[in-house]
């Protein structure tokens, strides 16, 4: 995945640029480092930062870019003028006053971008040993497990599937009930079915060994419960340009809260 790491400034971004090595690494991928400064501003600090950022990704052939100007504009030109397939972002726990700026950047960029866009959690261990990928709506977004997937089989990680479903018939009762009609739904031939078959099998067929989970309630906060729960490193979420009301209401409503309230770092799938 050709990959564009976005830093604001080291230590901060630290745990960006590892995470985000991690995943070019993971292909060997082309992969650049950016950083943003204002018009009139000395580049010398922003060029020892890139030279920082290149130090510690220990790999050859990274492009250091600086740009000027305003930070969300030129990352998503930068993004789109290059053709990379994910853009890194991080969040920044360390200094709150850099977050509430950045924090605010990380999640327009996330929004707006064309590319996937990986959003880095800087509080959290940089491994990559167990995948969440979420599901939910009504679009069956085949690119979400695709990348999911691929990313898994690269990094020889554990991946489960969510999905989270609309309110459930009144003949449940309880999520234990949900749970135990799995086997139930996926004899069935409704789109959530053949949906979860598909992810099922193309997960196997790539090699990996997926578990697949259904729960109801609140998108987000079921997403954040198994995620906290289940100590996951990354969480694989669409963000595709959905139509319809239910997928309007899934991508334009869950996966912002995701993307801010995540325990875990985050993938932003387009």
């Amino acid at each position: 995945m050709k990959t564009l790491i976005c830093i604001r400034q080291l230590p901060y971004s630290e745990p960006t640029v590892r995470f985000g090595g991690l995943i070019a690494g993971l292909e060997s991928s082309p992969a650049a480092v950016l950083t943003v400064i204002d018009e009139d501003a000395d580049p010398t600090e922003a060029k020892a930062d890139l030279d920082r950022a290149i130090s510690i990704l220990n790999r050859e052939e990274v492009d250091k870019i600086i740009r000027k100007g305003d930070v969300l504009s030129e990352i998503l030109s930068e993004a789109r003028e290059s053709d990379y397939e994910v853009i890194v972002v991080g969040t920044h726990e360390v200094d709150r006053l850099l977050d509430a700026f950045f924090g605010t950047v990380t999640k327009r960029v996330a929004g707006k971008a064309q590319s996937s866009v990986l959003v880095v959690r800087g509080d959290r261990p940089v491994k990559l040993d167990k995948i969440l990928i979420a599901i939910g709506g009504q679009k069956m977004n085949q690119a979400v497990v695709k990348v999911g997937a691929r990313i898994a089989k690269a990094a020889q990680a554990k991946v489960n599937v969510l999905y989270v479903t609309s309110p459930v018939p009144t003949m449940y009762t309880g999520l234990n009930e949900i749970e135990e009609t799995l086997e139930e739904l996926l004899h069935t031939n409704t789109p959530i079915a053949r949906y979860l078959r598909w992810s099922a099998q193309y997960l196997a067929d790539q090699g990996l060994e997926a578990k697949l989970e259904i729960a109801q309630g609140v998108d987000s906060d079921e997403i954040m419960r198994e995620a906290l729960q289940g100590g996951y490193d990354l969480l694989v979420i669409g963000a595709s340009a959905a139509r319809g009301i239910f997928g309007r209401i899934f991508t334009e409503q869950v996966t912002p809260h995701v993307v801010e309230r995540s325990p875990c770092s985050v993938l932003v799938v387009r």
